[in-house]
């Protein structure tokens, strides 16, 4: 728990060796930088202040840690970088990684903070694959919905865009004639994508002239075919 100067004298497997006034220490990589397989040489030969996690075996066992100021460092960071962004404005972003929940994204103009953007507002297109969207190191534009009470970013991808439905009564208008292909099957109809992001629904009474009793028995996902707008409403 003792706070202590020490003085760093090489870069060994798995850490740093850091001298004590005469003591041999040892920092574990972990405990030296939060960056996971960050390169520790820059760090021979700097004077820093370090915390005793273990004393043992007369000193002949002695282990440090920087983590604590680092973490300290990170979240002081972290909140001066927040600060200068705000809920509702639009700012590029980095990818940095794509998990199955979402993306998390850097912020170049506010000391590349990161945020997530979570699945549900990655896109408009509700079926879209996150890998497909969404590349390492490619430049998108992010919404900042809000910063939480544990100091999380969450961004939005999709409102950052526009929404394809907010032009779809005029370029889809009722008795107009389109070409669609079929997504996806359900007894009462057939989903049909007009474009990525915005589908319609052929009711099943509606797919035949003849009688049928599911849409299989006269359509198939992928199909393309020609639709007329019966309705149109964004609810």
């Amino acid at each position: 728990g003792e706070h202590i100067e020490g003085f760093v004298t090489g870069a060994v497997k798995g850490g740093l060796e850091v001298d004590l006034g005469g003591l041999r220490a040892f920092a574990p990589a972990s405990h030296v930088d939060l960056k996971h397989g960050a390169d520790l040489s820059p760090y021979v030969g700097q004077r820093l202040e370090w915390v005793v996690t273990t004393y043992a075996k007369k000193g002949r066992d002695i282990v440090v840690s920087r983590k604590k100021f680092l973490e300290e460092e990170t979240k002081k960071h972290r909140a001066e970088a927040l600060s200068k962004i705000a809920p509702g404005t639009i700012h590029k972003g980095i990818v940095r990684k794509v998990v199955a929940w979402g993306v998390f994204v850097a912020l170049p103009d506010a000391d590349n903070v990161e945020g997530l953007v979570h699945l549900t507002e990655a896109s408009h297109d509700r079926g879209a694959k996150l890998q497909e969207l969404f590349k390492q190191g490619s430049e998108i534009d992010v919404k900042v919905l809000r910063v939480d009470d544990k100091g999380k970013l969450w961004l939005s991808r999709k409102g950052a865009v526009a929404d394809p439905w907010d032009a779809v009564k005029e370029k889809y208008a009722v008795g107009s004639r389109h070409k669609a292909k079929v997504a996806r099957l359900q007894p009462f109809g057939a989903f049909m994508e007009l474009e990525p992001g915005l589908d319609g629904l052929i009711h099943t009474a509606d797919l035949s002239l003849k009688p049928i009793t599911t849409p299989d028995e006269v359509v198939k996902v992928g199909e393309e075919m020609d639709v007329v707008v019966a309705s149109c409403d964004s609810a």
